[in-house]
């Protein structure tokens, strides 16, 4: 770890530009995922800093005073000029929805639904409650029906528990060429 002590952000494994969605997803992945919950056999040290770090971060103005002491630090010099423009990091402008399309692993030949957070010319978010892996070939059909399919590859996914019953699969989706008219095949 080197000289540099660890921040909160650090220790929960988030950027300091993370939603509070993020942070507390990111809690819950360690305390019950990753088994670091001392009920669960882990380390109570280390849940005892993962709990400092969370009661922290999920608190508007504890957080605010957080960033403010570590505002002086050398690595968050670095944190906030990635932040100065975060448009730029895009290869394409995109645009939130709350759509819903149907799905296709090549791997499964079953159909299945999803929602799509937001889109733009070159791809897609959905979440769903199947399981979705980096690099599978996906066909991607939309509600309205005079539009074609479209093919793509899954570019990233992730997956959250809302609660120990439920798992939900947030995946990033490329098509293979450009679609223009994107918009109108979501039907927004």
């Amino acid at each position: 770890m080197g000289l540099m002590k660890q921040t909160y952000y650090d220790i929960l494994g988030v950027s300091p530009l993370a939603s509070f969605e993020i942070i507390h997803a990111a809690y819950r992945a360690l305390m019950l995922k990753e088994r670091k919950h001392p009920d669960l056999g882990g380390n109570p040290e280390e849940a005892k800093k993962i709990n400092e770090a969370y009661e922290v971060l999920k608190d508007e103005e504890k957080r605010a005073k957080y960033d403010e002491k570590i505002n002086k630090t050398p690595i968050w010099h670095f944190w906030r000029k990635k932040a100065e423009n975060p448009i730029e990091r895009r290869r394409a402008k995109r645009t939130q929805t709350n759509a819903t399309v149907s799905y296709c692993l090549n791997h499964d030949m079953n159909w299945h639904r999803a929602r799509v957070k937001d889109y733009s010319i070159i791809g897609i978010r959905i979440i769903s409650h199947e399981p979705i892996k980096k690099d599978q070939l996906v066909v991607i059909a939309f509600n309205n029906t005079a539009s074609s399919v479209l093919r793509g590859i899954v570019r990233w996914a992730r997956m959250t528990c809302p609660s120990i019953f439920e798992r939900i699969y947030e995946a990033g989706i490329e098509f293979e060429t450009p679609v223009h008219d994107i918009a109108q095949r979501i039907n927004v």
